[in-house]
């Protein structure tokens, strides 16, 4: 094809706005390559105080800025607030949320542009005057989140060099306070994440600290009374109250003279040895120990109906009887055989707390008190050589289901009539 001479400058026109249009193209892609990249810097920081000075930093480089600025708004003080400000040092700015450039911006949700801040109602010298820097030109862009809100402004202050800024700078600003809307909602979060796992750690160790403390009280306080605690801790008066109960009593044959004339460490070895096998019997069937007093132990059954309770009172120290018979195999000592003593009985008895008042303070026990806990004590006396013996008012609740021998009639001590006094030999299941 043969071109007259006439087209040759139509053609090179035709070049030259190719080469305008290519190079606008390549400008575009490089600035949304660097906001790519600014956005990558800004989202991956989650540290607030870190992520202020690093919204700041990738502003002035991505506007050719003197200095910029990030507002947050605190909803409490309605205030707008800073952490950093470059070039003016780690200070906090606060101004009120409807002062200044970025008052204007954060009310109306609207960007803005100022090429001479001096002349402008709207621009706010105190800030300048507080640091020493004078602001030229400003643009400011409001900072909104995904559900609309506006959470603050971002603006760049003073193009460099000697410039100011154009609808491109309002654009390009607009882009990236959508990277640090999100980077500051994540940071945001990061913070109350961080916080409430804070608070959590400490609840956590304080929770812990309980327990141990709990851990260690239960082994002086009756379970009831843990139980009443935990279910209400500032109704529980644990005033006594009419009930009935099973009271066992036990402690070992021949305690004076076996501490006389032993070694005491043995001694203690052996109390810790038998009666943590005791214990478990007693746990088993819902007994709860209401005194230990050296050799002896005290407990309550109270659970359940009145022949329920007797029966697991009775199953409890049989069981005991067995185990101390199997230590007795498996730990022989120096004075020979553990021997108990054992008596139960069943009533009425008041069950709940003793208040001792002295010069020093107060001292509680929970307890059951009443004849009833008289007389299991007062049969636990009269027994020997680990055999069980229980009251009639025990016997009549339990005859069914277990064996048992009447060994008569006995005179108790301070108890005014002679007690029928059983010994219960085994379970008839």
């Amino acid at each position: 094809m043969i071109m007259d001479e006439n087209d040759q400058p139509h053609i090179k026109d035709r070049s030259v706005g190719r080469r305008k249009d290519d190079f606008g193209t390549r400008e575009k892609l490089q600035k949304h390559h660097r906001l790519f990249n600014v956005g990558q810097v800004i989202t991956s920081e989650m540290n607030l105080n870190d992520l202020f000075e690093v919204i700041m930093d990738q502003t002035n480089q991505m506007m050719g800025s003197q200095r910029s600025t990030v507002f947050l708004y605190d909803e409490k003080s309605n205030e707008l607030w800073s952490l950093v400000a470059t070039g003016m040092g780690r200070n906090e700015i606060r101004i009120p949320s409807a002062f200044g450039v970025a008052g204007w911006v954060f009310q109306n949700k609207t960007a803005l542009t100022i090429n001479d801040a001096y002349h402008d109602p709207r621009f706010w010298s105190e800030v300048d005057k507080k640091s020493g820097f004078r602001t030229e030109n400003i643009v400011c862009v409001p900072l909104v989140n995904r559900r609309g809100d506006c959470i603050g402004a971002l603006q760049a202050l003073n193009k460099n060099p000697g410039g100011v800024f154009s609808e491109d700078d309002v654009e390009l600003l607009t882009l990236m306070s959508h990277y640090v809307a999100i980077a500051l909602e994540n940071s945001k979060l990061y913070e109350e994440v961080k916080d409430f796992s804070e608070r959590l750690r400490k609840t956590l160790i304080h929770i812990e600290t309980l327990e141990k403390v709990k851990s260690q009280l239960t082994k002086f306080v009756p379970m009831s009374v843990a139980k009443l605690v935990e279910q209400d801790p500032d109704k529980a008066t644990l005033e006594k109250v009419p009930a009935d109960v099973t009271i066992l009593f036990l402690d070992i044959q021949g305690f004076s003279l076996i501490t006389a004339n032993c070694d005491q460490r043995l001694v203690n070895d052996m109390v810790e040895s038998h009666f943590s096998r005791y214990l478990e019997c007693v746990r088993r069937h819902g007994g709860e120990v209401n005194e230990v007093a050296g050799d002896g132990l005290m407990v309550i059954f109270k659970d359940g109906e009145s022949l329920s309770h007797a029966r697991e009172a009775v199953s409890a120290a049989l069981e005991i009887v067995e185990e101390n018979g199997e230590l007795n195999e498996k730990l022989p000592y120096p004075w020979g055989r553990v021997d108990l003593h054992l008596g139960i009985n069943s009533g009425n008895a008041w069950v709940g707390s003793t208040k001792m008042r002295s010069l020093t303070g107060e001292r509680w026990t929970y307890t059951a008190s009443g004849m009833v806990t008289v007389l299991a004590a007062r049969i636990g006396a009269l027994s020997g050589e680990t055999r069980l013996y229980i009251g009639s008012q025990t016997y009549e609740r339990i005859r069914n289901h277990f064996d048992c021998v009447f060994i008569g009639r006995h005179e108790l001590h301070n108890v005014k009539e002679p007690a029928a006094i059983y010994r219960v030999m085994n379970s008839k299941s």
